[in-house]
């Protein structure tokens, strides 16, 4: 298997950068690969606890075998369905539901605590051992033995079971064959007496039902005898004709009547001489004899007014005046007539319009008189007709009833002479037991094997989920939201020679450890383009969380990878990357930012080539204003253009505040998580910090993880060793210097250029 089999597994997809937005889903939902994986991780446990859990089982399984065992005894009882007998011939009376609630009701009769108190008063029972073991206390036995009785229906049947089961085969069947019985004691004694009162009842309600029809029938015949029914529905036929005439003449009448209405409010409101003429009243008018006398004077004068002007009389002739003035006073006389006339048929037009009215009204309400007499009769007639309609129903009604008591009663009496309502019988009494119900060993054994696995198992959930701390790979992803680039084995594991876990990559470059990192390396380069990774900053939830390890051999790694490297130490209040090289110098990072030397000044080349190493310096009064200032952007900016990777080691991002303004101003963020160490709340309030100043992380490496069940690294260093060991690899090639190779020359005469520069 390769190194770090288990993180190369979670990497092999290619581990996505998690941009500042971006929202995973806190808690994935439960895939069978992630159950799988824990029953895995935990199998200890769960062998452990299936092991305990189905031995308990076993050992209570032995116990109620060996001294709480349970003989069953039952007897089945059968209600056939009432029925009666007509010509010979047997017809089922009952419905299948009322069959069935019946079954039900004698089952819970079988229950009740009057009749299982009589059984526990017998001389045999008392001497069993069951109810002996109550020490003479009848009332608890009564109502656990009431329990412990089983009586139900057998389904599709007309059967019922009794069933009971005690430690002792014997008196369990002891016990059921009193119980059947006293109880079909009683119910034969009481069928005999509900049937002899139900005979009784009936012969009651016949008698008392006869007396009603009787009486009913003479209300018929008196009615009859005082009213001709034949009649009555005659005179409803005429008067409804009637009532239908009157109404429709008394809707025409409103009709006429609202016309006339109308026609008086138009003339009313307005002035007699704005009256207007109908051509009646114009030919009235023009008829009038005195009328006609003056117009045919006019007339005449007219003629004799042209014949005088043709003569020689002029218009100022005396004559022609005496015409002029005759003829205007005939004039004069004619339209005053007029207008009399005229003024005498308005008058007469309103009157007539008033007359209508009235009339029309008087007529109206004369007619609605007569329609409320022919109305009340209708009701009478009506009233009586229903009268007698309803005599007749109660009639057929009380016929028909009388009829059905009288079919009870014959039922009744061939119920009391033999033929019962629900016949009960005993078809199957109790035996004697040979096998205890219980245990039952299939349902113990097999229901107790399912259980104690599903127990260990979920012990198991309950053990992972009630973990707070972070073990996987998987945890730093499921609450970090952040994809793992790579996982550190704990260097208590490792079988090489590394005092400390800063110096893997260099003292032990073929170790398991120094593999990891460059795995972590590997999958660093493939998360992104190298544009979006120049400038790195490497942090963790709290202190000893090995960021400062990781970010030291990320560095190295990088730079063996032949590319130039640039570590820089942020954390101003515990500064680690000058105790990890030698000979760097005590000037660092403050010295820049406040302005008393350049960044080429501070730079401590180290003994790898590649890796250039910037400390701390001294610690200044105010760090986190001097990382958000202008300087440490210029800073940034200037590392970048000179190195192909600047990784910056900085604080604990949960305890302070200087991460968070570095990580707005490089390219990328790799939150280092401890396992055991940290908590999964750590890690997500970490997450939730970079998310609120849009910081992009560009994935996550898990330290420190243990080898475990199911976890990480389980197997994986013997396996590592074998396959790297002396005899498997191959000797170094002829010819092959060992010392720093050209590119390494070329690499070292770059830098001097570039320190020139």
């Amino acid at each position: 298997m390769s190194i770090a089999a288990d993180a190369h597994e979670l990497a092999r997809a290619g581990p996505m950068s998690v941009a500042p937005g971006y929202a995973a889903a806190e808690s994935p939902g439960m895939d069978p690969a992630e159950v799988w994986r824990i029953i895995k991780q935990r199998k200890g446990l769960v062998i452990l606890s299936f092991v305990l859990l189905y031995l308990l089982v076993g050992a209570t399984t032995f116990v109620v075998y060996k001294w709480f065992p349970a003989y069953p005894a039952e007897a089945l009882l059968e209600l056939a369905p009432p029925r009666i007998e007509v010509l010979d011939v047997e017809n089922p009376l009952v419905d299948p539901d009322m069959m069935e609630l019946q079954l039900e009701t004698e089952a819970a009769k079988l229950k009740q605590l009057s009749l299982l108190q009589d059984v526990l008063k017998l001389p045999e029972i008392k001497n069993t051992a069951f109810v002996q073991w109550y020490g003479g206390d009848l009332q608890e036995c009564l109502f656990d033995l009431q329990d412990m009785i089983s009586s139900s229906p057998v389904k599709d049947t007309h059967l019922i079971s009794v069933r009971f089961s005690c430690e002792k085969p014997e008196e369990a069947k002891l016990i059921v064959d009193k119980i059947v019985s006293r109880y079909w004691e009683r119910y034969v004694r009481s069928q005999t007496d509900q049937l002899a009162a139900r005979l009784e009842d009936l012969k009651s309600s016949q008698s008392a039902m006869r007396g009603e029809l009787d009486a009913k029938r003479t209300d018929i015949r008196t009615f009859r005898e005082n009213k001709d029914v034949p009649a009555l529905r005659s005179d409803r036929t005429i008067l409804e004709e009637n009532i239908a005439f009157l109404t429709q003449s008394i809707s025409e009448l409103k009709v006429q009547a609202a016309l006339y209405q109308t026609q008086l409010d138009m003339v009313q409101g307005m002035s007699p001489g704005d009256l207007p003429l109908t051509p009646e009243m114009q030919i009235i008018i023009e008829a009038d004899p005195l009328l006609r006398f003056y117009r045919n004077q006019v007339e005449t004068l007219d003629i004799e007014i042209q014949a005088a002007r043709k003569s020689v009389m002029g218009d100022e002739h005396r004559q022609m005046k005496v015409l002029r003035d005759r003829r205007a006073g005939y004039a004069a006389k004619e339209n005053s007539k007029r207008e009399e006339l005229m003024d005498l048929l308005r008058r007469r037009q309103v009157e007539t319009y008033i007359e209508n009215l009235q009339r029309t009204r008087s007529m109206q309400a004369r007619l609605q008189e007569e329609l409320e007499l022919a109305a009340g009769e209708q009701r009478d007639l009506s009233r009586n007709i229903q009268q007698f309609t309803e005599l007749i129903s109660d009639e057929g009604r009380l016929t028909e009833q009388l009829l059905q008591i009288e079919l009870a009663v014959g039922q009744a009496k061939h119920a009391v002479l033999g033929s019962s309502r629900g016949r009960l019988q005993v078809v199957q009494l109790p035996v004697k037991a040979v096998e205890p119900s219980r245990p039952n060993l299939p349902l113990f054994l097999g229901g107790g094997f399912v259980l104690a696995l599903l127990g260990s198992v979920g012990l198991a959930f309950l053990r992972e989920f009630t973990d707070k701390a972070i073990r996987t790979p998987i945890d730093v992803t499921r609450y970090g939201r952040v994809s793992v680039l790579g996982s550190i084995p704990l260097l208590d594991d490792e079988e090489a020679d590394v005092d400390e876990i800063e110096m893997a990559t260099r003292v032990a470059p073929q170790s398991l450890v120094a593999e990891a990192f460059r795995q972590v390396r590997a999958n660093l380069f493939f998360s992104g383009p190298v544009e979006s990774q120049r400038s790195l900053l490497v942090t963790s939830p709290g202190p000893g969380d090995g960021k400062t390890a990781v970010a030291i051999n990320l560095a190295v790694t990088i730079a063996q990878g032949n590319q130039r490297v640039l570590l820089v130490d942020c954390n101003f209040r515990r500064p680690g990357i000058r105790g990890a090289f030698r000979g760097t110098r005590p000037e660092g990072l403050s010295n820049v930012l406040i302005g008393q030397a350049k960044l080429q000044d501070v730079i401590t080349k180290t003994e790898l080539d590649n890796l250039d190493v910037v400390t701390s310096g001294p610690t200044p009064p105010t760090p986190a204003e001097l990382l958000g200032s202008n300087y440490m952007r210029d800073v940034i900016k200037e590392a970048t253009e000179k190195y192909d990777r600047v990784i910056f080691d900085a604080p604990p991002v949960l305890l302070i505040s200087d991460t968070l303004i570095l990580a707005t101003q490089v390219d990328g963020v790799i939150l280092v998580a401890r396992a055991v160490s940290n908590t999964k709340g750590a890690l997500k309030r970490a997450r939730e910090q970079f998310d609120r100043v849009n910081a992009r992380v560009v994935g996550a490496v898990l330290n420190g993880a243990q080898a475990r069940a199911g976890g990480y690294f389980k197997q994986q260093y013997a396996a590592f060793y074998d396959y790297t060991a002396d005899e498997t690899v191959p000797a170094e090639l002829p010819g092959v210097a060992t010392e720093r190779p050209a590119d390494s020359q070329g690499t070292a005469d770059r830098d001097e250029r570039d320190d020139q520069d």
